[in-house]
């Protein structure tokens, strides 16, 4: 978080612009920070949970299901809109989508009902389309000049890339809604449970495959046109890395993890664990 707060700061201070010109790497960076802050919420909140692994088991579902609706508007607009998508996004797109229903109903076993009443998701999908239609609504009274004519079409491809935008800042936001309202009354989960593993597993190989291309693949790429960008992709993958790994190691060998997390951290947190 520091890191990518200070690309934001760097960035302020040392560009140059003409007056009314938008900074397109500002609002790059500062967008992969807001994607940063919910996984930082969950850091902060899952070691005092009373129940974490069943937490991790709950909000696999939704969160992945985040993921896959927003790599198919993906796949949609460059499919059908012309979205002007290049052709390795395009394959990155299509393999992310589909790992994500793969791992939806081989990895988790879940049915298409239970997707379909995943209603915090697409509660937040549909907020951002009004989100989306409002700002798009708004830059195009602000910033359209008055000798053009501005179109329907064009309307609605960028209502749609913003849209896709604010779905995935907001992917891991059903994971920090589950998180502050756990309800501590109820059962745990076994952590040595087969359906435990498995869900644990197949969710976090998913994130991590998926931001491999995501965050490392597009850095490299960036790195010709910004280091700044690069840094800011490797920064995303690190802290989600991060989140991953203090999942898998506490759901294969919590005793240790805990054992380990005590030796570190000040008295009131390591009572909590």
């Amino acid at each position: 978080m520091l890191l990518a707060g200070s690309l934001i700061v760097y960035r302020h201070m040392t560009h140059e612009k003409e007056y009314h010109e938008s900074d397109v790497l500002k609002t790059f960076l500062a967008m992969i920070l807001v994607q940063m802050l919910p996984l930082v919420a969950l850091e902060m909140k899952i070691m005092s949970c009373a129940d974490p692994v069943g937490l991790f088991c709950k909000f696999a579902t939704p969160v992945t299901l985040t993921h896959a609706v927003f790599l198919g508007m993906r796949l949609f607009m460059s499919l059908v809109i012309d979205a002007q998508y290049e052709q390795t996004d395009l394959l990155c797109a299509g393999a992310g989508f589909v790992g994500a229903l793969v791992t939806i109903f081989w990895g988790f076993r879940q049915r298409l009902s239970c997707i379909t009443q995943c209603y915090t998701v697409w509660s937040l999908v549909a907020l951002a389309l009004m989100a989306s239609s409002c700002t798009t609504s708004l830059d195009a009274y602000l910033n359209t000049p008055s000798w053009v004519t501005p179109t329907w079409e064009s309307f609605f491809k960028d209502m749609l890339h913003t849209a896709n935008s604010y779905i995935e800042i907001v992917a891991f936001v059903p994971a920090v809604w589950m998180v502050y309202r756990e309800d501590k009354s109820t059962s745990r989960f076994q952590v040595e449970s087969t359906d435990t593993v498995r869900t644990s597993t197949s969710f976090f190989l998913f994130l991590v495959g998926f931001y491999l291309t995501e965050d490392l693949l597009n850095g490299i790429s960036a790195y010709e046109i910004s280091a700044l960008a690069s840094i800011g992709h490797v920064a995303h993958f690190l802290l989600l890395l991060d989140f991953a790994v203090y999942v898998l190691a506490h759901v294969y060998n919590p005793e240790k993890l805990v054992g380990e997390l005590r030796k570190w951290l000040p008295v009131d947190f390591s009572h909590e664990v």
